[in-house]
Order: structure tokens, then C-alpha cells, then sequence
């Protein structure tokens, strides 16, 4: 059984999501109980902001931790055709021709990843900030790279740059992770702020 959840439609229709997804959980034949919280505590895919009663089944401040919204984002990503596959594919071809090849120094990462993973890191873009054309994100990608002229110590991995999660203040307190999660998109900033129409011939240049 393959169910797509339209959270847009819940609110339209005045139905709020946590009971729709309650339904959908009593249609698949799996209750959400009290165990269902804690075995999501036990597999650490969550985050307190603050030290909770044990007592209390569950507790008002909590929220997905990187792990956990990893794995909502890709059970997501393969249920919703944000982005065709094909399209991800070959835009990630293009975006890797534009970071330096091999490894970012003094670091075991490669600057531009494989395919598969920068398809699936675009997947995921596209869901988190919205739709934005091919053009766009190329453009955006050359005038970010561009703009370190050759030193790119302080540039991000491909990955990272089309968007990552900073965790602020994380640490484990007796089985429990606590911390924040703050979004972040080079990318969609780049995008944000680079025209239209730009000297993108220049920047073909200096990256052959």
C-alpha cells in the first residue's frame, strides 16, 4: 500500500495532520501509542530542548533530530514525485562538472560526491525550498564557486551547499539527544540573490 499525505490538503480541509496520520497509522494496521514514542527515543531519533519527566509519556518539547528528519525526508522524497528521477539525475551530472574534482583538502570527503547522492540531496531541495529551474541552480552553483577564485578553502562539499542541517548545542543526556536543528541552503540563497542574466560566460571560462 502506497499512501501520499498532501499536508496543504489537511489544511484546506480543516483536518489537522496529526490525526490524519493517526488514521492513515490505523488503516495500515499500526496504532500510535505511547510505544511508538519510545522506541522512537530509543533508536535516538529525536531531540529534547529541555530535560523531561519520565513519568510524562510525552513530553511537550520535542522534535526530530538529523537522523530522524533524514528518514522522513526520504520515506517522503519516495512517495512524492517532487522531481522527476531522470531530471535529478542528469542536473546533478551538471552541477559535479562545476566543483573541483578529488578530495577538499585536509578533509576524507570528495568536493562533488556521486551522482546518486547529489540526485537524491536535490530530491530532497526541491521538497524542503520548492521548485526552481535548471537554469537557476546552475547559474547559482557557477557564481558560488566563482566567487572563491581558485582558493576554496572555506567552500562547501557539492552536498552540503545544496543544503544541510547545522545542529546547534547536540549532546546525548542519559539516552536522550538534545539540541537544535537549523535548515540551511547555500543554493537557495545563491539563487535568491544571483540575476537572471549574468556574465555566466566568464565564470564558463575560469572553471575549464
Amino acid at each position: 500500500m502506497k499512501i501520499v499525505l498532501d499536508t496543504e490538503v489537511c489544511k484546506k480541509e480543516g483536518k489537522d495532520v496529526d490525526v490524519a496520520l493517526y488514521l492513515i497509522s490505523l488503516l495500515c494496521g499500526s496504532k500510535i501509542t505511547v510505544n511508538t514514542f519510545e522506541k522512537a527515543r530509543q533508536q535516538r531519533l529525536l531531540m529534547f530542548e529541555q530535560m523531561y519527566d519520565l513519568r510524562k509519556p510525552f513530553p511537550e518539547y520535542v522534535s526530530l533530530n538529523v537522523t530522524g528528519e533524514h528518514i522522513v525526508e526520504s520515506l517522503m522524497a519516495s512517495s512524492v514525485n517532487v522531481s522527476s528521477e531522470e531530471r535529478c539525475t542528469q542536473l546533478a551530472e551538471k552541477l559535479r562538472e562545476i566543483f573541483p574534482a578529488g578530495k577538499k583538502p585536509g578533509y576524507a570527503y570528495t568536493w562533488r560526491d556521486s551522482v546518486s547522492c547529489i540526485a537524491d540531496r536535490l530530491k530532497k531541495f526541491f521538497m524542503k525550498y520548492g521548485e526552481y529551474t535548471d537554469e537557476q541552480i546552475i547559474e547559482a552553483t557557477k557564481a558560488y564557486v566563482a566567487s572563491f577564485n581558485g582558493n576554496y578553502t572555506y567552500m562547501q562539499l557539492l552536498k552540503y551547499f545544496i543544503w544541510k542541517n547545522k545542529v546547534t548545542g547536540e549532546e546525548v543526556v542519559r539516552g536522550r539527544v538534545v539540541g537544535e536543528v537549523e535548515r540551511q541552503s547555500q543554493l537557495a540563497a545563491w539563487i535568491e540573490d544571483t540575476p537572471e542574466k549574468s556574465t555566466s560566460a566568464d565564470w564558463d571560462i575560469s572553471l575549464r
